[in-house]
């Protein structure tokens, strides 16, 4: 049962994954820090703070309670900043790996068979050569 837990933590894929949890969630503290010291005064400035009665992304519903709507478009924002940023930075380099991987492949997928077509050419050739050594050729 150890043996094979050791053989699951030690496969690169295991790894990786742990690398890029701890790096997400970095990376997710950086933009949220972001969003809330840059975007979201912002957004309070056009909509109103927290502390405010008014403005246009606050909807007032009678007493203490209100919608705010501040809250869900800095979420938002944050959220296509985190979105963008793993796109651009992940998904693009790795669809471009891909597309070569796959043109070497199929790079060595044709070189093999030229290789193998080569080869049979020549034992072809070679064969018909050797049976033919001891027979003059046919004339009409």
């Amino acid at each position: 049962m150890l043996k094979g837990f050791k053989e699951f933590i030690s496969r690169g894929n295991v790894i990786d994954l742990a690398v890029a949890v701890v790096i997400g969630a970095a990376f997710t503290g950086l933009v949220t820090a972001f969003t809330e010291n840059v975007i979201q005064p912002l957004i309070d400035r056009i909509g109103a703070g927290p502390d405010a009665e008014y403005g246009v992304l606050r909807i007032p519903l009678g007493g203490e309670q209100f919608v705010d709507l501040n809250a869900v478009l800095s979420a938002a924002i944050n959220f296509l900043i985190v979105a963008a940023v793993i796109y651009f930075i992940i998904v693009v380099p790795f669809k471009k790996l891909k597309e070569r991987d796959k043109k070497v492949e199929s790079t060595e997928t044709e070189l093999t068979l030229l290789t193998e077509i080569r080869d049979l050419l020549k034992a072809d050739a070679d064969g018909a050569s050797a049976g033919r050594h001891g027979t003059p050729p046919e004339t009409k």
